[in-house]
């Protein structure tokens, strides 16, 4: 019994495979196939439908969309947690990240792509 316990105090506390979470990226949208996930690995696998190149960027962040600043077409990325990089028009690609409980923005920072509404609100309990 006391192994057993031990056991349980040494699992950890994320698990070990990621959370999959879909997202489709067109003009100017970004489409998750879940509005939330626990905590932990949460891997994106970003499909764009679009046909210019767009990028997901993952920001941690208690503002909402229009509270955020622009530069050059650009909304500040101060609070993001990573990034897929550049995902061409009929392509995929992933990002895998270790995200924490909180509220999140998943934006394409392509200039002008923000700016025209592309982005959605995402939950991590």
């Amino acid at each position: 019994l006391v192994g057993a316990v031990a056991a349980v105090a040494a699992t950890p506390a994320f698990p070990s495979s990621p959370a999959a979470v879909k997202v489709t990226l067109s003009e100017f949208k970004v489409v998750t196939g879940v509005p939330s996930v626990a905590a932990g690995k949460v891997q994106f696998s970003i499909t764009n439908t679009g046909k210019l190149t767009h990028e997901l960027v993952v920001l941690k962040t208690t503002k909402t969309p229009a509270q955020l600043k622009l530069k050059s077409g650009r909304a500040d990325e101060a609070s993001s947690v990573g990034e897929s990089g550049d995902v061409a028009a009929g392509k995929t690609g992933k990002a895998t990240l270790t995200l924490t409980p909180g509220h999140y923005l998943l934006i394409c920072n392509i200039p002008g792509h923000f700016a025209a509404g592309q982005y959605t609100a995402f939950t991590v309990k």
